[in-house]
């Protein structure tokens, strides 16, 4: 069904593609696996650290058989220069043309990470890394956390809901900002509310003011919802977003329309010490569940009692990170 595809954003996905690679997540978690990717190979570029995307990507890629490559920017690859037509007499020694059309060569797959810097973030929002690879490589494209998006993590969180309700249709997601003394990147709480639309789940996305998501990738959101059923609602209020939800997923992000200016974003973030997830703002909610995904700045984010409650989701979340990207690894390559 998605033999062949690049997985650089949910986007391209249908809801019954992408509950079909959470359903051969289930059954390869279950039965077992084999090694059908045996003589294959992944190379992984890595413009960023990492602990549970490196970990699980290489872990799935190798179970199934193939090997795995790790390389990290400016470390174990040139500087990359990505501007077509350029004079490369600065720092970048390649063009990022050439190295994915060397590392198409060598791999069956290409995974890149690559976050946003500190620059303006109309020109950060257009992931130009992960586009420039996906242009020229030959070979499908792995986006394992860019500028805008995180599929993986989102298909991963996504696996971890079912396994609790089933079917998410109609399910109660709060997408939740909390408090953090620095700019976390976006991408994870966009691709948890387009999982959210996709599957059509009623989400609420709760900021406070200065916080949106980028309106692009809320206008994808929104249109997702409408036509699959679901719904998307706002509010600063963290004890509104709470009451009633199936689960809480808490996450920190920068505000876009103060990038590339630190000052001025840590000042309005430091309005907001006390939004953080605790055990009175876990009552509120319909079934207790409680979803980041990691690294969490304990008793900052959350509670110590939230994320060690028999409720919490966060370390099986990490754990299906390994199982869907298995599934997703068979199912494009195989």
């Amino acid at each position: 069904m998605i033999q062949g595809r690049d997985v650089v954003t949910l986007d391209t996905f249908s809801p019954d593609e992408i509950r079909y690679a959470i359903s051969r997540a289930h059954a390869m978690k279950r039965d077992g696996f084999g090694i059908p990717l045996q003589g294959r190979a992944l190379a992984m570029v890595f413009f960023n650290p990492s602990l549970r995307t490196r970990a699980s990507f290489a872990i799935a890629f190798s179970s199934l058989g193939g090997t795995v490559i790790d390389l990290t920017a400016e470390r174990d690859i040139w500087n990359l220069e990505l501007r077509d037509g350029a004079v490369m007499a600065g720092a970048a020694e390649e063009h990022v043309k050439d190295a994915a059309r060397v590392l198409s060569e060598y791999a069956d797959a290409i995974a890149i990470r690559s976050l946003a810097r500190h620059e303006d973030w109309a020109m950060e929002r257009r992931d130009l890394v992960l586009v420039s690879f996906q242009k020229h490589s030959s070979v499908p494209i792995f986006n394992m956390e860019s500028v805008l998006e995180h599929p993986c993590q989102a298909w991963g969180d996504a696996l971890t809901l079912e396994e609790e309700f089933g079917d998410l249709r109609g399910r109660k997601l709060a997408l939740t900002w909390v408090y953090s003394p620095t700019a976390r990147p976006i991408a994870v709480p966009h691709g948890a509310a387009l999982m959210a639309a996709k599957l059509g789940m009623n989400l609420t996305i709760c900021h406070p003011e200065g916080y949106d998501l980028d309106h692009g990738v809320l206008e994808v959101v929104q249109r997702n919802a409408r036509e699959n059923g679901g719904t998307v609602r706002f509010t600063p209020d963290l004890a509104d977003a709470a009451t009633g939800a199936h689960a809480i997923y808490a996450a920190s992000w920068g505000a876009t329309n103060l990038h590339g200016r630190p000052d001025e974003e840590r000042m309005l973030r430091n309005r907001h010490t006390d939004r953080r997830v605790t055990t009175d703002l876990m009552a509120r909610t319909q079934a207790g569940r409680f979803l980041h995904a990691m690294p969490i700045r304990r008793n900052v984010e959350v509670d110590d009692a939230v994320v060690d409650a028999p409720s919490s989701l966060v370390i099986r979340q990490a754990g299906n990170r390994l199982h869907i990207q298995r599934a997703l690894f068979a199912e494009v390559l195989a």
